[in-house]
């Protein structure tokens, strides 16, 4: 079992930077992994490691999805509420758990080390607090060939994106979530994952507004005509979203946004707004397919 002295040395690296990380610097590396959050468990999925345990898979498979998990892993319940019975009797060598729940689940570390990750900055853009948690997750399990690879992908990714949007940037963008009641929207920007993204593909984003930790905040759907020359994206949740078009399409204050007048609205598939470099990169790459295929630019 991955003991507390190597995993505080292998987190100490992992901080210092990636010119510092060496798996064999603070052997063992954990092999069983248990993990209580969903960016840290995309995470670890994106590096190939199936984990020993999670908590609230449906959770995960409902927000985040890809990378999938894998059938038969053990679900440890809420997240922040885990099952610790079933955890001691899975014995893991290592737990991954965000840094803000450590003050409530400080019994984890009764059964295994834990690594208490910081799962949003505010100090950095959101895909390089992603990289650095895949840079950190991989020297705690021995992946940095696959930490490496994926982060080569999303670079390319993100060049490809930017390059096909190119003509798609004469207009700023409102990206969102629409809630079932039909007036109120999840805005994305700020310093998130959906903000930073659309700032690195050139895209302006409509919304100035403040948002929280991860770069989003509630919004009355009057908000939206903010901006009169934006284009707006929703994420299409499935039966929510149609619940939510349903009462949008009643609602006066829908009909009168500029957006929907001028045919500028935008359906996409969801991706996690609070996800890692994997979510990054299929939001871009959805980005770059989308836009093009729903008109002419400058429209």
């Amino acid at each position: 079992m991955l003991t507390r002295r190597a995993l505080l040395g292998g987190i100490s690296l992992a901080l210092a930077g990636p010119a510092e990380m060496r798996a064999q610097d603070f052997e063992p590396i954990a092999r069983r992994v248990a993990c209580l959050d969903l960016l840290l468990t995309e995470t670890l999925l994106m590096l190939g490691v199936t984990p020993a345990a999670v908590g609230n898979i449906p959770l995960y498979d409902r927000l985040v999805a890809e990378p999938a998990l894998p059938d038969g892993v053990p679900d440890l319940g809420p997240l922040q509420e885990p099952n610790l019975e079933l955890l001691q009797q899975l014995r893991p060598d290592l737990i991954l758990a965000p840094s803000w729940a450590e003050v409530g689940q400080v019994d984890l570390e009764r059964i295994a080390p834990v690594a208490w990750l910081p799962t949003f900055s505010t100090r950095k853009p959101a895909l390089d607090h992603a990289r650095d948690l895949l840079l950190r997750a991989a020297a705690l399990t021995g992946r940095d060939a696959e930490a490496k690879a994926w982060s080569d992908r999303a670079d390319a990714a993100l060049a490809e994106a930017r390059q096909m949007l190119a003509p798609w940037t004469d207009r700023p963008v409102y990206v969102v979530r629409f809630n079932e009641d039909g007036r109120h929207a999840a805005i994305f920007g700020g310093n998130g994952m959906i903000g930073d993204v659309l700032s690195r593909l050139g895209l302006r984003n409509a919304w100035t507004g403040r948002t929280n930790v991860w770069g989003t905040v509630s919004i009355g759907i009057e908000q939206l005509a903010g901006n009169a020359e934006a284009r707006l994206i929703h994420f299409n949740r499935g039966a929510e979203t149609e619940r939510a078009l349903r009462q949008l399409a009643a609602s006066p204050l829908w009909a009168a946004l500029p957006a929907v007048r001028q045919g500028r609205v935008i359906e996409m598939p969801v991706v996690y707004p609070n996800g890692g470099v994997a979510s990054a990169t299929r939001f871009a790459q959805q980005l770059a397919r989308i836009l093009p295929a729903h008109g002419i630019a400058n429209g």
